[in-house]
């Protein structure tokens, strides 16, 4: 009933937040409710942490586009050099500190932060609902500021709504930022108040976060801090709650089919809602990430048997690095890599002999290596009514199980438990059909990391911990792919690309930001 009542809110929220602010601004609203006589009753909290999920979900497109762009899985594509500038300035290591999917990214995540400040400042905990919204307010104000502290570093720590004479907050420390995440969430899991699911199978909390994944962001927090201990210990708990495991089918663990599925510790939800379509918070993600499809043949046997949606702007295209990085493990037909990306000759030979799926004469790929993403293939099934083929109904994974695994097999490692590292690395090369270790090291850990989660949020962020991006990403940008089907030329370079050392490791703090804000200071080389 919570989650209708979410999925209600978000349908109204969307129309109002789309709505002119500078009206509001200049006008009184007649019937509006005021703050003094809002945050009282339980409707008003259910309110309340509605409008924070609703903010959370809108932050899936830069969330993708922003971490993906910056590692070394994908190429941003699209139809054209120039087709979308801001994600090639990413992708390529030539962006500034006016990138509007960075500065789109930063302001998010503070406006998730507000949102849940609200909640958890202006509550009292006098009833069961009311302690549940702060509880899941401060998982969700814990997200926003990892991201932050790990993406920009001394970001403004912000505690509580502020006052007009506030808002110009200096550069925060990280000791006090990494506190505060370990101090939200360590309350909201003692709490009580977060929901657990009954079993492995049991999809009945939804889109709500729970305490495992409170739990395992907080591993992932400590992880980060290089806590490793704390970590290893964090993170088994989630794992010996027994509510969650890695699901058979690899090729579905980001599919409609699992949502709120086993593998799932926390997802934001998309409805197929054709009557609000552009208005619940979902994205053009699906539409993105498709394939190019105005340069290639999608139709007829294919598209049937496959259920793969002939639209497609292919904005995210694997890089031949993350598919070289599947044969060196796996060889060229592993079962992982298969369910992953394709190469054109597989592509070709699926649509075989009816509507065989090629490049149009005349036509190549741009940013492309001749690899197919099949693990986001963007799916007929999942495309939302009335989206005319843009919005996907398919649940955004904000973690899976698999991450809870391998964060907890390095925590274990580094902490001196390889009994437990392997036991748990294991876990994932048995579903990839891989045999099992007998011995581990960090970068046994590292690479099957980066297969594992590919093209899924946490390259470029764990790169930089490991102290490996400048090594990696060097060569980002340098030339940049097109593919006609027969063979991938370098038509275009730039003279500046890649990481810098000193630099990339943190992202500029947003232009409008700096120009608004006196007190912040920029991060060093920008």
């Amino acid at each position: 009933m919570r989650t209708k009542f979410i999925y209600i809110f978000f349908c109204i929220a969307g129309t109002l937040l789309f709505s002119s602010c500078e009206d509001r601004l200049l006008v009184e609203q007649q019937g509006a409710t005021s703050v003094e006589s809002f945050y009282k009753t339980d409707v008003d909290a259910e309110q309340a942490i509605a409008a924070v999920y609703f903010q959370w979900r809108s932050q899936a497109y830069n969330d993708f586009f922003l971490k993906n762009c910056l590692s070394d899985d994908i190429n941003s594509g699209g139809g054209s050099r120039g087709d979308n500038a801001i994600l090639e300035q990413l992708n390529e290591y030539k962006f500034s500190p006016s990138n509007g999917t960075a500065s789109g990214y930063f302001s998010g995540l503070y406006t998730l932060i507000y949102r849940a400040n609200l909640v958890i400042n202006n509550f009292s905990e006098e009833s069961t609902t009311k302690k549940k919204a702060i509880a899941e307010a401060k998982v969700a104000s814990a997200w926003a500021y990892f991201n932050l502290v790990t993406l920009w570093g001394p970001v403004p720590l912000v505690t509580k709504p502020l006052a007009p004479s506030e808002y110009q907050q200096a550069n925060g420390s990280l000791s006090d930022i990494w506190a505060y995440i370990e101090k939200d969430l360590n309350e909201a899991i003692s709490s009580g108040e977060l929901p657990e699911k009954s079993s492995v199978t049991d999809k009945t909390i939804g889109a709500r976060v729970t305490k495992q994944f409170a739990q395992a962001l907080l591993g992932k927090s400590q992880l980060f801090e290089g806590k490793n201990a704390e970590a290893a210990t964090t993170l088994k708990a989630v794992i010996s709650s027994g509510k969650y495991s890695l699901v058979a089918d690899y090729s579905n663990v980001l599919r409609k089919v699992e949502d709120f599925g086993a593998e799932n510790l926390f997802e934001v939800n998309s409805i197929n809602d054709g009557d609000n379509a552009f208005n619940q918070g979902t994205t053009i993600l699906g539409n993105m990430y498709g394939w190019r499809s105005d340069k290639m043949s999608l139709f007829g046997y294919f598209m049937n048997a496959h259920d793969l949606y002939p639209g497609g702007w292919g904005f995210a295209n694997p890089t031949k690095s993350l598919y070289d990085a599947f044969v060196e493990m796996e060889g060229q037909d592993g079962y992982r890599l298969n369910n992953t990306l394709k190469t054109y000759e597989q592509v070709k030979t699926i649509g075989a002999p009816i509507a065989p799926v090629t490049i149009n004469a005349g036509t190549s790929l741009y940013g492309h290596e001749g690899v197919f993403d099949w693990k986001w293939r963007f799916l007929g099934s999942e495309v939302i009514t009335n989206s005319y083929g843009l919005a996907t109904d398919n649940n955004y994974r904000m973690m899976r199980y698999a991450e809870v695994l391998l964060l907890a097999a390095e925590a274990c490692l580094q902490s001196g438990d390889q009994a437990s590292a392997l036991n748990y690395i294991n876990q994932i090369r048995t579903r990839a059909k891989l045999p099992n270790l007998s011995t581990l090291t960090l970068n046994d850990i590292k690479k099957e990391k980066r297969l594992e989660l590919c093209i899924e949020q946490v390259r470029f962020q764990d790169l930089v911990r490991w102290g490996d991006a400048a090594t990696a990403l060097a060569n980002r940008g340098k030339q940049i792919p097109v593919f006609n089907g027969t063979a991938v030329s370098y038509p275009y370079s730039n003279e500046t690309y890649g990481f810098k050392t000193g630099k990339n490791e943190l992202l500029p703090f947003p232009e409008h930001e700096m120009g608004v804000n006196q007190n912040i200071k920029q991060n060093p080389g920008w």
